[in-house]
């Protein structure tokens, strides 16, 4: 897989990547996890959306590169370890299995706008074995803390 494209409907301003089966997939969120946009454990990590309840455009990609689009308002990296069993990735409402590569990636997200209300968010996977969680771009939402927090709870 290098590229997969779909549209899914998003839930409480969050879409999320965690390892295949993972039981209480979805992430707790507090007031730090939403300033910097994103609620992040081992095997699960929530971004939060530009809107709720609304379609959006995911695209899910594996790159040898960390490029960030210029029409980009929104950059994330954080590391993640994906098993043998692939990821899923989506909202509350539904999410879609995606088999990768197991090893150890920096996955990066970003949104876009496209305009009608529709948003592009993409998940780019690059082999890492040093990967490092950073606000790479703010938009006027996020109000990141000097130290990123990286441990949420589970959802339940």
């Amino acid at each position: 897989m290098s590229e997969i494209t779909f549209e899914s409907d998003i839930l409480y301003s969050q879409i999320a990547v965690f390892q295949y089966g993972l039981e209480n997939p979805f992430n707790d969120w507090n007031d730090t996890h939403v300033n910097q946009g994103f609620a992040w454990r081992k095997g699960s990590v929530s971004f939060g959306t530009m809107s709720d309840d609304e379609e959006c455009k995911i695209t899910v990609r594996v790159s040898d590169v960390k490029e960030v689009d210029t029409d980009a308002i929104r950059a994330i990296t954080v590391p993640f370890y994906i098993s043998n069993k692939g990821i899923e990735v989506g909202s509350i409402i539904e999410t879609k299995a995606i088999d990768i590569e197991q090893g150890m990636y920096e996955l990066l997200f970003t949104v876009q706008r496209l305009g009608n209300g529709l948003d592009h968010y993409t998940f780019s996977f690059m082999k890492n074995d040093n990967p490092l969680a950073k606000i790479i771009k703010a938009d006027e939402e996020l109000n990141p803390p000097s130290v990123l927090v990286m441990n949420a709870e589970p959802a339940i």
